[in-house]
């Protein structure tokens, strides 16, 4: 009726007057379809949006993603032979209750996949190590309109991560022992909202795991293939140093696959007696008792024994007292060594492949091996000749192209305790390679923490130094001068013997490092090191408590890969 009335209004309009009786008719007669037209179009595309609404609804993958299935990851972490049960609970916005919808299991993406199972529960079992894609999918049978979830499952050796215990037995024998790492998600709740984050999680340990390994344990060194390599199964090797010869194992297996005694070129040294190591994919050094340096020039950067051992000691039998901790990573080109005369000097370590490289050959115009020293007019007593006794060195940073390699020291000099956080470099001039200081920071450590002195540990990406005196644990900003303070003191029943430290360089601070305690009893904790910032605190988390790991020796964090120690992921 109100539109009839406007059309006769219309009508009347100047515009209209003259016009005939009749065409007003016609023009409200045909304005009125016109009109009744352009509702019903109105009305069908109005039932139109709501179908597409219903259909998007209930078709929205990415509703289906985050409401449609429940009770599965998105990735998970299995050991070969392992197997896991998937279950997942499957929910549409309509028919909710009882979903006529099929169901399909699939190895492999989208592009190229295998058929598992038609079933809505899958039995998955890890048969071999590398990195697969499970595809699940449950296709809504009145539209036919099929929803997916990629499932990641990284098949790892169990022995590729974890932490190493080397220990000696009754009778001296060398007996080495892994603590079993996995990556795993949790919920963890942020600004009031359940989110979920990946964690690691300790499930178990493995004893004594390689058999007549050798006799008087010391200490253990893991070195690693080139970085920038991706699908090598075996990554790492970890090198056994100790009274009866060094031996190597595989990063995966743990079992023998080099013996230092057997990869010399012209014989095997008088007096061979290696108390430790420094390791890269281009070069191998070994520390003597009696202070040379013998040297092996790899080839081959995924070949860890490529090259071999000279007799004759290297740096033209140098006397060298310390070798420093070392991590090459995918820049770092310098090693660096104290000599007899307590002055620092640089060992060139620049070996790479070639650009798109695939045998992965080392270009052999390097200068590996190559000694650097400071020139004969350098001045710091902190670097030439220095008085005072080291007790603890580690290595600050992932050098890189652009950054010098940084090292942590502390030395006692009769009863007070200097810190000294350093980078050195080294650059060539008329073929002769020169030692250069970056940088040098150093200051005092106060005399409270150091009273009855024990062992250290350095966290090189949080930059804080642990204390182990009279049988406690002390946290130290030495940026800050401040000791930081523990929530509450971990209690022991033994003295510490050793520690080690997993620590993530994490640009969004969300992952703790993670610190290893070894106890003169044979146990050993693991420690999430949570630390308050607002409160200026320090909360050590307890993940893993056993014993039964014998005299302990040695205990070192096993990385897995040469990209990982400087790494900001779980693993």
């Amino acid at each position: 009726m109100e539109v009839i009335t406007i059309l006769f209004l219309i009508s009347q309009l100047p515009i209209f007057q003259g016009v005939n009786k009749t065409s007003k008719s016609l023009f409200i007669m045909v304005s009125f379809k016109l009109i009744y037209i352009f509702i019903l179009l109105s009305v069908m595309a109005c039932l139109d949006d709501k179908s597409n609404y219903d259909y998007k609804d209930l078709n929205d993958f990415e509703n289906w993603d985050r409401n449609g299935v429940s009770n599965v990851d998105s990735d998970y972490t299995l050991y070969p032979g392992e197997e896991i049960l998937f279950e997942p609970k499957v929910r549409f916005s309509i028919d909710s209750l009882n979903p006529d919808a099929s169901y399909a299991w699939y190895l492999g993406k989208e592009e190229e996949k295998t058929l598992l199972s038609e079933q809505l529960n899958y039995t998955y079992k890890a048969e071999e190590i590398g990195e697969f894609t499970l595809l699940f999918c449950a296709t809504d049978n009145k539209t036919n309109v099929t929803f997916t979830k990629e499932i990641s499952v990284d098949v790892i050796a169990s022995w590729k991560y974890g932490w190493m215990v080397l220990s000696r037995s009754a009778g001296n024998e060398s007996q080495l022992s892994m603590i079993l790492s996995k990556k795993q998600k949790i919920s963890v709740t942020v600004d009031g909202k359940d989110v979920s984050r990946d964690t690691v999680v300790y499930v178990g340990e493995n004893m004594n795991i390689v058999p007549n390994l050798g006799r008087g344990p010391r200490r253990l060194v893991e070195n690693f293939i080139l970085p920038t390599v991706h699908g090598m199964l075996v990554e790492d090797e970890v090198m056994v140093l100790q009274e009866s010869g060094p031996v190597e194992l595989d990063g995966n297996k743990l079992t023998p696959v080099g013996y230092a005694k057997n990869e010399f070129f012209d014989g095997i040294p008088d007096h061979f007696d290696p108390v430790d190591a420094v390791l890269t994919f281009d070069g191998k050094w070994l520390l003597n008792s009696d202070n040379y340096i013998y040297m092996a020039n790899l080839s081959v950067a995924i070949d860890l024994h490529s090259g071999f051992y000279l007799k004759d000691a290297s740096l033209n039998g140098k006397k060298v007292k310390t070798l420093l901790p070392y991590y090459k990573g995918e820049g770092n080109y310098l090693i660096v060594g104290i000599d007899e005369n307590d002055t620092y000097f640089g060992i060139v370590n620049d070996g790479e492949c070639g650009y798109n490289s695939t045998d992965y050959v080392i270009n052999p115009l390097n200068s590996v091996g190559a000694c650097a020293e400071f020139r004969d007019d350098y001045e710091n007593d902190l670097f030439k000749g220095v008085e005072g006794e080291f007790i603890f060195h580690a290595w600050a940073n992932e050098a890189n192209y652009y950054t010098s390699p940084a090292y942590f020291s502390v030395l006692d000099q009769n009863g007070e305790y200097l810190w000294h956080y350093y980078e050195l470099d080294y650059r060539k001039e008329n073929d002769k390679f020169y030692l250069t200081e970056e940088s040098s920071e150093s200051g005092q450590i106060p005399a409270s923490i150091m009273v009855d002195y024990k062992c250290m540990a350095f966290f090189p990406w949080h930059e804080w130094l642990l204390v182990v005196s009279s049988d406690q644990l002390h946290f130290y900003d030495y940026w800050e001068n401040r000791i930081i303070n523990l929530a509450s003191l971990p209690q022991f029943n033994s003295e510490i013997v050793g520690l080690a430290v997993k620590d993530y360089d994490s640009y969004y601070g969300t992952l703790n490092a993670h610190l290893a305690v070894a106890l003169k009893s044979g146990e050993v904790y693991i420690f999430e090191v949570k630390y308050d910032s607002e409160l200026e605190e320090m909360e050590l988390v307890e993940l893993y408590h056993k014993d039964g790991f014998g005299e302990i020796v040695d205990i070192e964090c096993k990385f897995g890969q040469g990209n990982k120690p400087g790494a900001s992921s779980m693993y």
